[in-house]
């Protein structure tokens, strides 16, 4: 037997994603690549161990932007612990639980007939909300 065949509907869901996470990819790299020569120039300058090394930090914050990004799906547990400010807990977040949440907000909202002004605005709000939880990850790691 052999495999099942994909679907129209999931093959085109798959690319697009795809294709967002390559373009997300790319604007990180291009914010990345002057801001390695800055770092390693400051570590040159100030002469910084390993530990306190500008450039190494910034390893790091790439390998954790990889694993949230997970381009190929093949980081597992590629979702970043953010504590939500309103809710006081830690939420597992990644681009793939981004496009599962939007996604099932599209579903609900066409079962109830269609993308109204209250979804919309459901969704902005969900949208400010991930950026809010990003934002404070942000400041929490670059100290």
């Amino acid at each position: 037997m052999g495999e099942p065949k994909t679907s129209r509907r999931a093959l085109i869901k798959n690319v697009f994603i795809f294709q967002v996470k390559l373009s997300i990819d790319a604007m990180r790299d291009l914010l990345l690549s002057p801001v390695s020569i800055v770092c390693a120039i400051a570590d040159l300058i100030k002469g910084s161990s390993s530990s306190e090394s500008y450039f190494q930090k910034l390893m790091a914050l790439g390998h954790k932007t990889d694993a949230w990004l997970n381009l190929f799906g093949n980081h597992d547990s590629g979702a970043v612990d953010i504590t939500d400010k309103h809710n006081k807990e830690k939420v597992n977040i990644n681009v793939d639980h981004i496009f599962s949440q939007v996604e099932s907000l599209i579903k609900d909202q066409h079962d109830k007939g269609g993308l109204t002004a209250s979804a919309r605005s459901t969704i902005d709000s969900y949208l400010n909300k991930l950026a809010e939880i990003k934002n404070s990850s942000e400041t929490t790691s670059a100290k």
